[in-house]
């Protein structure tokens, strides 16, 4: 699924560049020494490494790059205001990266300090789903914490509000539909691992209602094969087959259930 992780990059790129324009303050000072007036501020940079240290997560240009940049910033300034921040950009980099050991650890790390984060929530549940397999001795106990991730995640995005002023309404909307589709897949994996199809098709249904991914779609084209819905499984792969963003692999994996689908019918 391909996902905009824009909520902690915006939030981090908006204040580095704002607090890049001055050197770090005193507490209670502006520049010409004069005292602040009380108003609320967002994060700052206690110190002029602190900056620099946070402008090379921004400057990084793949996950683990951006991985070792957080980790440089956590490790040696302990107080900073944008551990939230890192931590969420860290457990977004190792999905990209497909580090599911790197996405646990940093993900409990988030959840740690702020048990709504359903961007950490979202990813620990997509990645204990991805790394569970059928004749796993712990398959039940990771099943569980998938479904418990997730159910986490999709309640504390129906409250959350926006986090930034620098996403659009729109890009905001986009990114919990995103993220409330990922979690509710998360569940159809692993009802499918239960052999649950029922299950599996009502939470890839649902994912796929809230944002109809290629992804998402093939999955529960799957699951309609596999609880012998042919007609289904025929008519959601088509969906697939007929996006013209959807990447090549992923057709090719629709036109497989849609044969699947046609030779439990009896057809051709």
């Amino acid at each position: 699924m391909k996902k905009q992780f824009l909520t902690a990059a915006a939030m981090l790129g908006f204040a580095v560049a704002a607090v890049g324009q001055q050197s770090p303050q005193q507490p209670g000072q502006t520049q010409s020494g004069q005292a602040q007036s009380a108003q609320p501020q967002g994060p700052r940079a206690k110190s002029q490494k602190e900056l620099d240290a946070l402008k090379q997560v921004q400057a990084a240009t793949d996950p683990e790059q951006r991985i070792t940049a957080i980790q440089n910033v956590l490790e040696n300034f302990a107080d900073t205001e944008y551990k939230q921040v890192l931590l969420d950009m860290a457990v977004q980099s190792a999905e990209q990266a497909n580090d599911y050991p790197k996405i646990m650890i940093y993900g409990e790390r988030a959840t740690q300090g702020n048990p709504n984060d359903y961007e950490a929530l979202t990813a620990m549940a997509a990645g204990t789903a991805q790394n569970t397999k059928e004749f796993d001795l712990d398959k039940e106990q990771k099943l569980a914490k998938v479904d418990k991730y997730a159910q986490q995640a999709i309640a504390a995005m129906k409250s959350a509000s926006k986090p930034s002023g620098q996403l659009t309404d729109e890009q905001w909307e986009q990114e919990k539909k995103q993220l409330t589709a990922e979690a509710y897949a998360s569940m159809g994996a692993a009802a499918m691992l239960r052999k649950k199809y029922d299950d599996a098709i009502t939470n890839f249904k649902t994912a796929a209602d809230t944002n109809p991914d290629a992804v998402i779609l093939v999955r529960l084209a799957d699951a309609y094969n596999n609880a012998n819905q042919p007609d289904n499984a025929i008519t959601t792969a088509d969906r697939v087959i007929a996006m013209n963003d959807a990447p090549a692999n992923l057709k090719q994996f629709a036109q497989a259930e849609k044969a699947k689908a046609q030779k439990a019918k009896g057809g051709k």
